[in-house]
């Protein structure tokens, strides 16, 4: 059977370039100069704000219809987050407590503490007045009793004692709660980290990681489309590339690619795209050819032509 000869040279072509060291298709600093210059040229340039708002305007479409995640996702993708979940890991305690104990972390969890200790404080004053005023009160029994043996002028004030020791209980209350917050900031803090890195406790782990999982996935689509929409991807993509922009602006990113990709080229070695794709090669090797053959084949090149 005869080959055509675009048939043939297409294929040439192909094999040339699997089967060439990827060191000798592309350098290292060749592909981080191309890298850094197309980056500079693309990321400024309208069609990246025009992409950026089409991909966000197919979110939204996906996203538009009925159903929850678990609906359009893949069974496969969810057995394998799922498996993921189960596998267990733990991160070691000194660092769970030290990322909890971040100041951000600590004045919130201080906030919490605090806003927690003080409201039952008011509902104990609540509590014990309303009681006073109904029965006279724990309060107001002791005071009374306290004061039996007094004369009958001062026994009269005791009915009115309970409102002021309770008063100066909620006073006393409020000036040791700001201290204790801050101690037990701490110890809610490891406390946290002991069952979180408690590997006796990995079946109470593993059903809250499913737990999580389950909640996620069962959300309506309708919903996942509102919570990003207002995070605006569009603005937000827009200043990741203007953040890309004045890091690859700068001189000295051109050294910071090359220190990135240098291990990567080195790890490679003299290996080809062939030797990477293994048993894949084949259906790959087949697209590569039948895209290159109409060009190939429309060219006008003499060679090709004559007879």
């Amino acid at each position: 059977m005869t080959t055509h000869p675009a048939q043939a040279l297409a294929e040439a072509l192909c094999d040339g370039l699997l089967g060439l060291p990827l060191h000798q298709v592309i350098s290292p600093v060749r592909l981080v100069v191309v890298v850094r210059q197309a980056g500079l040229l693309y990321l400024g340039s309208p069609q990246a704000e025009q992409l950026a708002g089409e991909l966000w305007q197919r979110v939204q479409g996906r996203l538009a219809g009925a159903g929850t995640l678990r609906t359009v996702l893949p069974p496969s993708l969810l057995e394998l987050v799922t498996l993921l979940l189960a596998t267990p890991y733990l991160l070691p305690k000194p660092l769970l407590v030290a990322l909890l104990s971040r100041p951000p972390m600590r004045r919130m969890s201080r906030e919490l503490m605090l806003a927690t200790l003080l409201d039952y404080s008011r509902k104990v004053r609540t509590q014990v007045g309303e009681v006073s005023q109904s029965r006279g009160g724990m309060l107001g029994r002791l005071a009374t009793e306290a004061v039996k043996k007094s004369t009958s002028a001062i026994g009269s004030l005791a009915p009115g004692m309970t409102a002021a020791v309770s008063e100066e209980l909620e006073r006393q209350f409020r000036s040791r709660s700001s201290e204790f917050a801050d101690s037990a900031v701490d110890d809610l803090a490891q406390r946290l980290a002991t069952m979180l890195t408690d590997p006796s406790r990995q079946a109470e782990h593993r059903e809250l990681g499913r737990a999580l999982l389950d909640f996620v996935l069962d959300l309506p689509l309708l919903t996942i489309r509102d919570e990003l929409t207002r995070l605006d991807p569009v603005a937000v993509s827009a200043e990741v590339r203007r953040a890309v922009l004045k890091w690859l602006g700068r001189e000295e990113s051109t050294a910071e690619l090359l220190h990135l990709i240098e291990p990567l080229a080195v790890s490679l070695g003299n290996r080809s795209l062939r030797d990477l794709l293994g048993p894949a090669l084949a259906p790959i090797r087949g697209v590569v050819v039948e895209v290159l053959l109409p060009h190939l084949a429309s060219a006008k090149d003499p060679a090709i032509t004559t007879t």
